[in-house]
């Protein structure tokens, strides 16, 4: 008896370990490769994410404009051309194409950016306008010089606003096609670290894990009433445990995975996106941690359950 009971023990712990496992599957299932989260859930950080490395990308690799305008002046800019509705059409074709990966998971995933340059030409104009009206009219016959930042001194009543604007639209748009790329594409049959792993083997082996670990689970909880088999109690009581300690393990998890961003931003060397990255990972991080955290709590509130129902029996 004692031994079968110390084995119980052992799977009521070995429970709580394979939980884990279930817990990710599970969160990994309902963000990664559920539609609502890019469409609902990520997608105020996403876009976010985009203007603000825009912004920094923009004042990084162009001194020009770095001169003239700051990060505010970009960022305001930015939103009024390419508004959050805008950035939703992108995110439904991106996850239409995801859709599709059901079909076919070998074929790379592509974000089309050619709504956004189109957008940000017309920043380039805006810009070039915002310039124009900074430049006051020459006075009688004063003829314009150059200062030092590219800009003429006044602007001759007589000469066209194309004719000024031109070089300034010109530099403004050869900056934006360097900042932002035409497309982004992932490819999912690339390795990821030092073990190879190919992420579209994750994607056919979702649907695959859920289920192993649904069995798993069941079939532990089902060996820990056989194994105890009687006293009714006693069988609550070990499997009220085991729920309580998967929660409980599950709920340290949740709030393990928040600190995540802060640990990578240890290991990142310096680079100009930093801030912006681990910003955006939090937010990814977040969620995934409060999918573990719901189901968890799951477990948590049905080992009670199991438990107070044991002390019910008990005492009547």
């Amino acid at each position: 008896m004692f031994f079968r009971r110390a084995l119980a023990a052992f799977l009521v712990l070995l429970f709580g370990i394979s939980s884990l496992f279930a817990f990710t599957v599970y969160a990994v299932s309902n963000t990664f490769f559920s539609p609502s989260f890019y469409e609902e859930d990520i997608s105020q950080a996403a876009y976010e994410f985009m203007i603000n490395a825009t912004v920094k990308n923009l004042i990084d690799s162009d001194e020009f404009v770095a001169e003239h305008f700051d990060e505010t002046d970009l960022r305001r800019e930015i939103i009024v051309v390419f508004p959050e509705t805008l950035f939703q059409k992108m995110v439904n074709q991106l996850v239409t194409e995801m859709e599709s990966l059901k079909e076919d998971p070998n074929q790379p995933i592509t974000m089309k950016m050619g709504v956004y340059r189109e957008s940000l030409l017309t920043l380039a104009h805006n810009l070039s306008y915002q310039l124009f009206e900074s430049i006051r009219q020459c006075k009688g016959g004063e003829i314009p010089e150059e200062k030092s930042n590219g800009l003429p001194t006044c602007i001759p009543s007589q000469v066209e606003y194309n004719t000024i604007t031109a070089p300034f639209t010109d530099q403004f748009e050869k900056a934006i096609y360097a900042a932002v790329p035409e497309q982004v594409q992932i490819d999912l049959n690339s390795s990821v670290g030092n073990d190879g792993f190919i992420l579209s083997n994750w994607l056919v082996l979702m649907d695959t894990a859920k289920v192993v670990f649904y069995i798993v689970l069941l079939s532990i909880l089902v060996i820990i009433a056989l194994l105890i088999y009687k006293p009714f109690s006693a069988i609550l009581s070990y499997e009220g445990i085991a729920f309580l300690l998967a929660g409980f393990l599950g709920v340290i998890v949740s709030y393990g995975i928040s600190f995540l961003p802060v640990l990578i931003g240890e290991s990142m060397k310096a680079d100009l996106l930093k801030d912006e990255i681990l910003t955006f990972m939090g937010s990814i991080f977040a969620l995934f941690g409060a999918e573990v955290q719901k189901v968890a709590l799951v477990f948590l509130a049905m080992g009670a359950i199991l438990i107070l129902v044991r002390l019910f029996i008990k005492k009547r």
